[in-house]
C-alpha cells in the first residue's frame, strides 16, 4: 500500500487545483490542509473536509492513471466496490469530466426527488447517457416509474443548468419514446423536476399543450435538497413587452437574418392569404433569452395575427421556442397594445388564436418537432413550411403540413 500511497501523493503535489469526484456525490476540492492521506494494511485511508462537509473513504487500489487525472478503487458499504477520481481542475480538457460528475450528483438527487414524490411506486430507468438517435439528452436525468399498469416518464434539470427550459421539450420527446417503445404501456403523463426560480415559463407553456395527449406534474427543486409540487395551474407572469415598430435592417448577419430579408420582401409566397404591407419583426420582447429563432409578425386578409418562426438549420428547440413567442402575441393581442404601439395602422385585428407558421429549409427541421408538435393545443393553429434549397433567391414553399382545421 506504500507505493499507492506514494503513487496518490505525486499527483496531488503536481496538481495545481486538484478536486476529488465520486459518482453521486459533490465534488470537493483537494485544498492544503483540508485533506489528509494514511497508509495502512487494508489500504490508503483518504479524509477530506470543507466548511460544509467532511469525507472518508479507504482506497483499496488504482484503476487508471492519465494526464491530469487518476481513477482509484474505493470500498463501500455492504462490501461493495466503487471509484473516485481525482483530477486536476487546472488543467485543459477536465471542464466535461467535472460537468460529468455534477451531472451524476443530480441524477441521484433526482432519484431521490422520484422516491419521495412518487412513494411505492417502481422507477424501472433513469439514466443520464446520451442517445442521439433518439434526441436523448445527457444534461437532463430522466426517469420511468411505474405502480401496477400505471407509468409516468419523469425528467429533471439540474440548479446549474444551462437551460432549465429546455426540460420540456426534452421531456416530452422522452415520453414519445416511451410509448412508441412499447405502445401496450400506458405512460400517463410526464413530471418535471425544476429549479424553483425556472417553474414560471414551464407553467406557462403547459397551458397551451393539449391535456388529452398527457397529464403534467411540476416540482420545484429547493435549496434544502427536498422539492414541492408548484400548482401547474397558478402560472404566473408572462413577462413580455411591446416595442414599437422596428425599421427594416439594411445589414444580413448570418442565415436566419438572411432568411428573415427574403422572407419580408416575398411574404406572399409562404402563404397568399398574408399580407406583404404588414410584416414586423421580433415585435414582443423576451427578456433575457437568447433564443437563436427568429420571428416575423405579420396578418391576413382576414386581419388575422400570424407569427413566422424562422430557423435556417435544425432546432430541436423550435416548437417550444415558437410556443414561448406566440402566447406572447395572443397576450398582447387580447390587451389591444397592437393598436396601441401603431402595429397594422387602419386595419382591425381578428380575435382569433395567431397562426404560428414554422418555417426552414425542407431538409433542415430536426426530427424530434414532429414529435413535440403533438403536443401541442388544438387550440394553436399550426403549420410548418419547408422552403426549397435555394431559398436565398427566391421563396418557394415546397412542404406544408397543416396542424390544425382552418
Amino acid at each position: 500500500m506504500r507505493e499507492l500511497l506514494e503513487t496518490i501523493q505525486a499527483f496531488l503535489s503536481g496538481a495545481a487545483q486538484p478536486i476529488l469526484i465520486e459518482p453521486g456525490e459533490p465534488e470537493l476540492p483537494l485544498s492544503p490542509g483540508r485533506y489528509s492521506l494514511e497508509s495502512a494494511a487494508s489500504g490508503v485511508r483518504l479524509h477530506a473536509w470543507d466548511g460544509d462537509r467532511s469525507y472518508s473513504r479507504r482506497i483499496l487500489g488504482l484503476k487508471s492513471r492519465r494526464p491530469g487525472r487518476i481513477e482509484l478503487r474505493i470500498a463501500k458499504l455492504g462490501r461493495t466496490e466503487g471509484t473516485l477520481a481525482i483530477l486536476d481542475s487546472a488543467r485543459a480538457g477536465m471542464t466535461e469530466l467535472r460537468r460529468r460528475g455534477r451531472r451524476e450528483v443530480f441524477r441521484e438527487r433526482f432519484r431521490a426527488g422520484l422516491s419521495r414524490q412518487f412513494a411505492g411506486w417502481r422507477i424501472e430507468e433513469l439514466s443520464t447517457a446520451p442517445d442521439l438517435e433518439h434526441s436523448l439528452s445527457p444534461s437532463y436525468p430522466r426517469a420511468l416509474v411505474s405502480r401496477g399498469t400505471a407509468s409516468w416518464a419523469a425528467i429533471g434539470a439540474a440548479p446549474e443548468s444551462l437551460d432549465p427550459d429546455g426540460a420540456l421539450g426534452f421531456g416530452l420527446i422522452w415520453l414519445d419514446y416511451l410509448r412508441r417503445r412499447d405502445p401496450r404501456r400506458v405512460v400517463e403523463g410526464l413530471a418535471m423536476f425544476l429549479p424553483e426560480r425556472h417553474t414560471v415559463n414551464t407553467t406557462l407553456r403547459l397551458r397551451w399543450l393539449d391535456p388529452r395527449a398527457a397529464r403534467y406534474q411540476v416540482f420545484a427543486c429547493i435549496d434544502d435538497g427536498g422539492e414541492s409540487r408548484v400548482d401547474a395551474s397558478d402560472r404566473g407572469n408572462l413577462r413580455t413587452t411591446l416595442e414599437s415598430p422596428r425599421p427594416a435592417r439594411t445589414m444580413v448577419e448570418g442565415p436566419e437574418a438572411e432568411m428573415e430579408t427574403r422572407l419580408r420582401a416575398e411574404i406572399s409566397k409562404l402563404d397568399a392569404a398574408l399580407r406583404p404591407e404588414f410584416v414586423y419583426r421580433q415585435a414582443p420582447a423576451i427578456a433575457g433569452r437568447d433564443r437563436g429563432i427568429l420571428d416575423l409578425l405579420g396578418v391576413d386578409r382576414q386581419g388575422r395575427l400570424a407569427v413566422i418562426e424562422l430557423k435556417a438549420s435544425p432546432d430541436i428547440h423550435l416548437p417550444l421556442q415558437a410556443l414561448d413567442y406566440w402566447m406572447r402575441v395572443v397576450w398582447h393581442l387580447d390587451e389591444g397594445d397592437f393598436a396601441r404601439r401603431g402595429y397594422f395602422p387602419g386595419l382591425a385585428l381578428s380575435p382569433a388564436a395567431p397562426l404560428l407558421y414554422l418555417v426552414a429549409p425542407a431538409l433542415e427541421f430536426h426530427p424530434s418537432n414532429d414529435a413535440v408538435l403533438r403536443f401541442f393545443s388544438p387550440a394553436i393553429p399550426v403549420s410548418r413550411l419547408g422552403l426549397g434549397a435555394n431559398w436565398r433567391e427566391s421563396v418557394k414553399v415546397v412542404t406544408r403540413q397543416d396542424l390544425y382545421v382552418r
